[in-house]
């Protein structure tokens, strides 16, 4: 008698937990490594939030490097298919020399269960006047 209560009282603690499941962003809100193939000498971290407008597919994105002379910056992202996609311009995208950099406009796409992704990097003018170009790294996020 007593393993058919446990029985019955595990499947309704089951169901339950099916139930009242957070959602599913709750799961990605908190704050990130960024895990990237772009930086040689800096490392970031992100801070996710749920976006001004209450919305499950909108993360606020702030983002912090952990050497001071590197910018921070914020965007936002969206969901789509599976994928969160941030557009964002990041003062000093591209790396020439040390203590010099030029303006990127960088597109980051990951995987919304993997967390694995892509960052594009576009630029209208090269390093030293170059011609315009793009750059491709991929990064990963692991949770602080």
């Amino acid at each position: 008698m007593k393993s058919v209560r446990v029985a019955i009282a595990t499947t309704a603690l089951a169901a339950a937990t099916s139930v009242l499941a957070p959602p599913a962003d709750a799961y990605v809100l908190g704050n990130y490594d960024v895990l990237t193939n772009r930086y040689e000498r800096a490392s970031w971290f992100w801070a996710l939030y749920p976006c001004q407008v209450a919305a499950p597919d909108c993360l606020f994105i702030s983002a912090a490097p952990r050497l001071k002379f590197y910018a921070a910056y914020d965007g936002t992202a969206h969901l789509a298919n599976g994928r969160w996609t941030m557009t964002i311009d990041v003062p000093d995208g591209l790396q020439c020399l040390p203590g010099y950099a030029m303006p990127t406009h960088d597109v980051y796409s990951w995987d919304e269960n993997s967390l694995a992704g892509t960052i594009e990097s576009n630029y209208d003018v090269g390093c030293f006047n170059g011609p315009p170009g793009s750059q491709f790294w991929t990064f990963a996020l692991q949770r602080l």
